[in-house]
């Protein structure tokens, strides 16, 4: 009993964190990566750290976006900060149907590549006519094969031009989890459910690590409210120490951040555009329409028409 209390002195724990009664429920994953953020510095130095090297990825998706082409290139870069702190940087372009959009996002994050990962994660996505960012904190937990995700902020939209059927300065909560599973080490399969701006959205990926070191190939699919969906293949490269994937995303490169962006942005133009179409059906037009991820010129003579000469 009394080595059982020096342990936990030493580790930097009070004895209050006992085992719970019974019946009665812990969240200890949890609680240990707090106390390691709170100063277990005995655990930290012990620890693997958050990344292993300064590393990097960049990748191109290709498919179809909400009914239009996508052509999405992104690169990342990763440092370590401390032993247990990093940052990465993320960019990306993406060409959907004749729409150019142009991103970025940091995250700052604690991670023990045997627990989990903490950290602030924040985008920001350009295109003529409209932009968008997300702010909050993300995790993720390692349990073998398993990585659980986890993200809760807020987002913001806002379109040049106000509009009578849609909220075009929304402010809303965005929220994600996922799971994704590696039933060997160089295979990754994910699911995830994200809610942005109101939206619902469900996703499927899968990743494989070939044997060409560094190179993988990526499938991605998912499903959304009004009529979004998106079906991208495509490939991935990643800079530094040759390891299995399941490694490589655990102790060097998180998830980027700016896809998600990218389609909370589609998302909520996939509902903008039903409900402009359908506004402008009531108005008795029957030509032109919204397009995707955001409004055609047409629509912009409708609401603001061009003035001539007397």
């Amino acid at each position: 009993m009394h080595n059982q209390f020096c342990l936990k002195a030493n580790l930097g724990i009070s004895p209050l964190f006992h085992k719970p009664a019974k019946g009665r429920r812990t969240a200890f994953p949890f609680l240990t990566l707090f106390l390691v953020l709170g100063g277990a510095d005995s655990i930290i130095a012990q620890a693997a750290p958050a990344v292993s090297e300064i590393n990097g990825e960049a990748g191109y998706a290709g498919g179809t976006m909400d009914g239009s082409e996508g052509n999405n290139f992104n690169a990342t870069i990763t440092l370590p900060v401390s032993h247990s702190f990093g940052f990465q940087a993320d960019t990306l372009y993406s060409r959907i149907g004749a729409g150019d959009f142009y991103g970025g996002a940091g995250h700052f994050f604690w991670r023990d590549p045997d627990i989990g990962l903490i950290g602030l994660a924040g985008g920001y996505l350009y295109r003529s006519g409209v932009d968008t960012f997300q702010l909050g904190p993300e995790a993720q937990y390692y349990i073998g094969q398993f990585t659980l995700g986890a993200f809760a902020g807020i987002g913001q939209i806002n379109y040049a031009n106000a509009e009578p059927f849609i909220d075009t300065n929304p402010t809303r909560f965005i929220g994600r989890v996922s799971v994704d599973y590696y039933p060997i080490k160089d295979l990754r399969a994910g699911v995830s459910y994200t809610t942005a701006f109101g939206d619902n959205l469900g996703r499927a990926e899968l990743e494989y690590q070939t044997p060409i070191r560094g190179l993988a190939l990526t499938a991605e699919a998912a499903k959304g409210d009004h009529g979004y969906d998106h079906l991208l293949f495509g490939v991935r490269y990643y800079f530094g120490s040759k390891k299995a994937l399941r490694d490589r995303q655990r102790q060097d490169d998180p998830p980027g951040f700016m896809q998600q962006v990218l389609q909370g942005l589609g998302l909520y133009g996939a509902e903008y555009n039903q409900k402009g179409n359908a506004y402008l059906q009531s108005q008795g037009v029957s030509s032109g329409g919204y397009s995707s991820y955001g409004e055609s010129d047409e629509m912009n003579n409708f609401f603001n028409p061009p003035i001539t000469a007397p």
